[in-house]
């Protein structure tokens, strides 16, 4: 799973302003009323017709309403730097921060509006590692993509909350993760292929209902897609994302077992190709948490067994046989 950072594509070019503007800092504080309101619409019609057309209504709501759940209402915005010719803004929210790069026109209608990772301390867990057991979320013989704990190993690494999360597919003998063309869904092996609770835990929160994407093309704008958070005893949340739209069997509240099926592997979100993405982290919200780092009881890695480990880039793992 790509980075969560919901990017707004926009336009180019308009004549440079200076640092930290009064008229940008007009803009900012009427987004920030209609942000905090919750008033999509309102925020949408700051925007101009190009931009407009390029977000739509739909993701406009989906974004604000995102950031709102995740990081509460916007308090105050600090200049932070130029980009271009836009204006970085450092924004705090009640429950953390992010930066807002903006560029407006010669009405003042935003042609781009881009919410960025801020800078920030670094972060301890509450936890070093998954004190629950847990056992692979899958069957058969899967590829690490991303696991470890370098950016080599690694591109998570550099999220505070998805910083130990990994990316798992499937590769046929030929390393390759589909068949015939690749353009569609159904050519790749993951795709379809069912996912399993590591552990007996709550289901914490379900996502449902978004488009399994076209291979190639994200959708930023619902980072997890069709995702699950299991909760356990231990305040473990363990994150799945990307199932195949419609295929989730558990609702919020639900009690799972190790081993339940929980949905098919899809390509929704922000995903490029159907695989799964599976991180813990020690709290539930999603952009505040911070990542822990993920061992599994028992695996086979590249045929040989491993007890409490936490497989890492190119990795080819699946369940012992008793399991």
């Amino acid at each position: 799973m790509r980075k969560v950072a919901f990017i707004l594509l926009l336009l180019l070019a308009v004549q440079p302003v200076k640092a930290q503007s009064l008229e940008y800092m007009e803009v900012l504080n009427t987004f920030k009323v209609h942000f905090n309101n919750r008033d999509a619409k309102a925020a949408f019609g700051m925007m101009s017709d190009n931009l407009q057309k390029q977000i739509g209504i739909d993701n406009m709501r989906a974004i604000i309403h995102t950031f709102r759940d995740n990081l509460g209402p916007i308090q105050s915005f600090t200049f932070y730097e130029m980009e271009g010719a836009a204006e970085v803004y450092e924004t705090q929210f009640e429950q953390g921060k992010q930066n807002i790069s903006m560029l407006l026109n010669e009405k003042s209608k935003m042609i781009m509006l881009r919410f960025l990772p801020a800078e920030e301390e670094e972060v301890i867990a509450k936890m070093d590692r998954n004190k629950t057991k847990l056992a692979l979320p899958f069957k058969g013989e899967w590829f690490t993509v991303w696991g470890g704990d370098t950016k080599a190993q690694n591109y998570h690494v550099i999220s505070k909350t998805q910083k130990h999360a990994f990316d798992f597919l499937v590769l046929d003998e030929k390393d390759r993760s589909y068949t015939r063309s690749g353009t569609r869904n159904e050519d790749y092996y993951a795709f379809g292929k069912p996912i399993y609770a590591v552990c007996d835990a709550e289901v914490f929160k379900v996502i449902t209902g978004v488009e399994d994407n076209r291979p190639g093309i994200m959708n930023p704008t619902e980072t997890l897609g069709n995702s699950v958070i299991l909760k356990t005893p231990n305040e473990e949340y363990i994150v799945y994302a990307h199932f195949e739209k419609e295929t989730i069997k558990v609702k919020e509240g639900d009690t799972v077992l190790q081993g339940q099926y929980l949905g098919n592997c899809g390509n929704s979100g922000n995903s490029t190709e159907p695989h799964l993405h599976l991180h813990i982290q020690d709290g539930p919200n999603l952009l505040t948490s911070v990542g822990v780092k993920c061992y599994f009881e028992n695996v086979l890695k590249n045929g040989k067994p491993e007890s409490d480990y936490s497989p890492v880039k190119f990795d080819r793992i699946t369940r012992p046989p008793e399991d």
